[in-house]
């Protein structure tokens, strides 16, 4: 007999039984059970895990586009798959293009973009709602066909940027964000 798969945008709080392959969907780990799982589950891995709870996904921005979140708690069970039957997808790629074309972007929903920066401001310094203060420093990135878009970077990730563009610099400066 065929083993049956679930989809991860099946996931709902009714069953409890799921099987996965091949899929993504977002998982929490509470506070009160983050110690036991420190040093033991890292990004850009897979898992088998069992015992894990469904609630609604509220998190924002979405890191998918799954309705559910898997809750970690005590009785989940988590074993590392050494080496995945399938390839793993680590990034979800968006042109500039598909962004200064689209008539309306989700910005529930995260995604990457790979790009050359071609012009840079002057960091300046910037006082948030909250009253925090940071840095911000606006950037022009530009793909392979020639498309061109703003980006402004906050606070630490201005320091991270700064020693690569600075004058002298005879390689260009590719980002993936």
């Amino acid at each position: 007999m065929a083993k049956t798969f679930d989809y991860s945008l099946d996931v709902n709080p009714r069953k409890l039984a799921w099987s996965f392959n091949g899929d993504r969907i977002h998982a929490s780990i509470p506070k009160c059970v983050v110690a036991r799982w420190r040093g033991n589950i890292f990004e850009f891995q897979m898992y088998v895990m069992r015992n894990f709870i469904v609630v609604g996904n509220k998190t924002k921005p979405r890191t998918t586009n799954s309705n559910w979140i898997l809750m970690f708690f005590q009785r989940i069970t988590v074993t590392h798959v050494n080496n995945p039957s399938y390839p793993l997808e680590a990034f979800r790629f968006r042109s500039i293009s598909d962004l200064l074309n689209a008539e309306r972007l989700d910005d529930t929903y995260l995604f990457d973009m790979i790009a050359e920066v071609v012009g840079k401001e002057d960091p300046g310094d910037l006082v948030t709602s909250t009253g925090k203060e940071t840095k911000c420093m606006a950037v022009v990135l530009e793909d392979l066909e020639n498309n061109r878009i703003g980006y402004t970077l906050f606070g630490e990730m201005v320091d991270q940027i700064r020693p690569h563009l600075e004058e002298g610099s005879v390689e260009p400066l590719i980002v993936v964000l």
